[in-house]
């Protein structure tokens, strides 16, 4: 073990390893020129070591930050978060989430952040299941950069399950018919028609397509190709998108002469309120009989039905969905009411046409004095056999072949006695 104090200049210091560690040595500034005050220090913090080696005392990394407002740990990660590149919308997203946690939650320092507070304001909230595993979902976030970064020794919402969604979502949504969209497209001028072809036939989200810039498309080529930034995308990965020739056309209809690289595709988004009025016009219900929501991002869900419609594997729907998980294309995305099960039903094999014939059948077979075609047909055979059999033991019956075959010219028979007498 290494444990003494040293001169450096004026000021001494302490270096200390433990014993059998293969570490480097720790050297701390005792902070002072008199060599008694920096004996009494090195002892205590001597002391303090041998606690934290034997787990009394947490490392002193996680003392001083339990000390710190859980406010100043969320400025540390949200700084952390922009310098890593993350998206103004995520940062700001999960600051104010977790903000929210902090307040009403009371947790003033990471001591005080426990699964129990949390789960207690959740039972208080009204909010929809999906928002109550974003917050849980951001608060894990932090957490777990706190733990990382030594901070704190472990995450207590680790084990907090998160809300059932599927069912209990409170904003349903659904998928528009292909006559639906084309009265919307009948109505919506050139620019914004240009915008819903493009969110139908791509997928792409609201922010997405208000991202877009020239030089993401490329419409001279053989196979027109759309290549979403990654720094645009809700997963943060590139996406290159090829585009169906209706998109091509109406792309090529709002694009200017002197389209600079970097301009706006779409320079002008529609919002809820001009999406809505579209609708109006074009008679198509904003919220249908079933109580489901036909918003901007229905188009996104109408691009995915679209696709299982036209028998594209699933795996592929999901890659151009860009989704992560085949259950949130196959589940979420997929409208069961607009696949077409009415027709599919409709072209199954009848079980009742086959049941019909054979019950005629049977009908006719229990007539008295009536026969089925089968049965009489099997009636003859039986007949016939029978004479054959009862002739060909009279024959049987004569002499030599001399007279057998006399008796056969005489009765016609010549084929069915030849064969009894042959078996005998």
């Amino acid at each position: 073990m290494i444990d003494s104090i040293y001169k450096r200049g004026k000021t001494w210091w302490w270096q200390y390893r433990p014993q059998a560690s293969r570490s480097k040595v720790l050297a701390r500034s005792l902070k002072t020129r008199d060599r008694c005050v920096a004996e009494q220090r090195r002892r205590e913090w001597l002391v303090e070591k041998k606690q934290e080696e034997t787990g009394i005392l947490p490392p002193k990394p996680l003392r001083e930050a339990a000390q710190r407002p859980l406010g100043e740990h969320l400025a540390d990660f949200v700084a952390d978060l922009e310098a890593l590149g993350r998206s103004d919308k995520h940062v700001a997203n999960i600051q104010h989430r977790v903000r929210e946690l902090i307040q009403q939650c009371q947790w003033d320092l990471s001591g005080t952040v426990t699964a129990d507070a949390f789960q207690e304001w959740r039972r208080r909230q009204r909010l929809s299941a999906k928002t109550l595993n974003d917050y849980l979902d951001a608060a894990r976030c932090f957490l777990n950069w706190m733990v990382r970064h030594g901070r704190l020794l472990h995450n207590p919402l680790r084990q907090v399950e998160k809300v059932k969604q599927l069912g209990r979502e409170t904003r349903l949504r659904r998928a528009f018919t292909p006559e639906e969209i084309a009265r919307l497209l009948g109505v919506a001028p050139a620019d914004r028609r240009a915008i819903y072809v493009t969110a139908i036939y791509t997928g792409l989200r609201h922010g997405e397509l208000g991202s877009l810039v020239w030089d993401d498309i490329d419409l001279a080529v053989e196979k027109p190709i759309m290549r979403v930034r990654a720094s645009t995308t809700k997963n943060g990965k590139a996406a290159p998108l090829y585009l169906h020739p209706d998109v091509v056309v109406a792309l090529q209809a709002v694009k200017p002469a002197d389209a600079a690289g970097e301009a706006a595709v779409f320079p002008r988004m529609p919002r809820i309120e001009r999406f809505r009025r579209d609708l109006k016009l074009a008679g198509v219900a904003y919220v249908d009989h079933r109580g489901r929501f036909g918003d901007f991002h229905s188009l996104r869900y109408t691009f995915c039905i679209n696709l299982q419609k036209a028998g594209v594997p699933s795996r592929v729907a999901m890659s151009l969905m860009r989704h992560s998980d085949r259950r949130l294309t196959d589940k979420i995305y997929t409208d069961d009411g607009l696949l077409g099960a009415d027709s599919v039903v409709e072209r199954l094999p009848s079980v009742l046409a086959g049941l019909s014939q054979k019950l005629s059948q049977n009908s006719v077979a229990d007539r008295p004095g009536v026969a089925s075609p089968d049965t009489e047909s099997a009636h003859g055979h039986l007949a016939k056999s029978t004479v054959n059999t009862s002739e060909s033991r009279d024959l049987a019956r004569c002499g030599t072949g001399g007279q057998k075959e006399e008796l056969a010219g005489a009765t016609g028979l010549e084929p069915a006695t030849s064969a009894v007498t042959g078996q005998r």
